[in-house]
Order: structure tokens, then C-alpha cells, then sequence
């Protein structure tokens, strides 16, 4: 009876805490640093498409064989007291099936790209009324280049590294 008695007090104390996971889905949250990351979308970019033509603006066409890769990310504050700066892309990559590992380019496109700035408890990413967050996706634009046999090695998983060691891992839905 005591140790029933004692797993029930377990489990009713753990109801109370929010579960904040470090790996995910695309479309699902990891919390990292104080911080919810979010995958909105991510997708092959196609510079000749009108659309993808705004986040691709003054990139070099992809090389024969290379495609470009956007992850569109949403960060949010919703529980740090203190303003809190998300994690920059050069602490990002993308793994492949086969352990290729490929890392971002900065994006030229004003207002489109990821840009990590501190966030205030109840604050997103991106950085209100710009295009990335008025826009359609509702992410910052972390922009790869990718071979196109490493579209093909799924899953895609986005690895981002945390403060004090701690990483995160999204599966992309390529």
C-alpha cells in the first residue's frame, strides 16, 4: 500500500510540470536555452519561382547538382522572465540519413532572414512587422545549400546547439 501510495504522489507530481522536449517534429517545439524553436516550414527553394525569388534575392544560382534548402524557423519567450537572444545559425546544421552534415548561409533578403534578437518574456522571432513575420510562412529564413542527393538521404534533421552542451533536433518533412 506505502509504495502505491508513493508512485501515485510520483506520477501526480509530475502532471503539474510542462513536458519541453529537445527533439521534435516540423510543425512541433523544442525548448533550448529558455526558448521554444519551431519549425514552420522548410522546402527546396527555386530561384526562378516568383516567390522564392524574394528570399533568394543577390544568392548565387546553385551550382549543377545543388539545391537550395530553406528551414523557416519561429522562436518564442513564453516563460523566461529575462530577455533571452535565440541561438545564431552558425550553431545549425542539417544531418542526413548518411551523416552528411551541411550548414547555413547567411540570407541577403532584408527582413526575410532568421535574425536572432533578445526576446522579452511573451516576444517571438521573427522580429515583428517584418516580412518574414507578416508573411505567409510566419518564420525567419535559414537558408542551405544542399546536394541534391542529400535531398534524397531522409530524414533531414536540423541540429541546433544549445547553450551548456544541450542540443536540439528537428526532423524536417522534406
Amino acid at each position: 500500500m506505502l509504495v502505491l501510495a508513493a508512485l501515485a504522489a510520483l506520477v501526480l507530481a509530475g502532471c503539474d510540470k510542462e513536458v519541453k522536449p529537445v527533439e521534435g517534429k516540423e510543425g512541433g517545439r523544442v525548448y533550448l536555452g529558455g526558448l521554444f524553436y519551431q519549425v514552420q516550414l522548410s522546402r527546396q527553394l527555386n530561384p526562378k519561382d516568383v516567390e522564392d525569388s524574394f528570399y533568394l534575392v543577390d544568392q548565387p544560382s546553385p551550382k549543377s547538382g545543388e539545391s537550395y534548402f530553406g528551414v523557416f524557423m519561429r522562436v518564442d519567450n513564453e516563460d523566461t522572465d529575462k530577455r533571452v537572444t535565440p541561438i545564431a545559425i552558425t550553431k545549425m546544421k542539417i544531418t542526413d540519413s548518411k551523416g552528411e552534415e551541411y550548414e547555413p548561409t547567411p540570407v541577403s533578403a532584408k527582413g526575410w532572414g532568421y535574425e536572432p534578437a533578445p526576446l522579452g518574456k511573451g516576444a517571438h522571432s521573427p522580429i515583428p512587422d517584418t516580412p518574414a513575420d507578416i508573411g505567409p510562412i510566419r518564420g525567419g529564413l535559414i537558408l542551405f545549400k544542399v546536394p541534391l542527393k542529400g535531398l534524397d538521404s531522409r530524414p533531414l534533421v536540423l541540429e541546433i546547439e544549445g547553450p551548456g552542451g544541450k542540443n536540439a533536433e528537428i526532423q524536417l518533412d522534406v
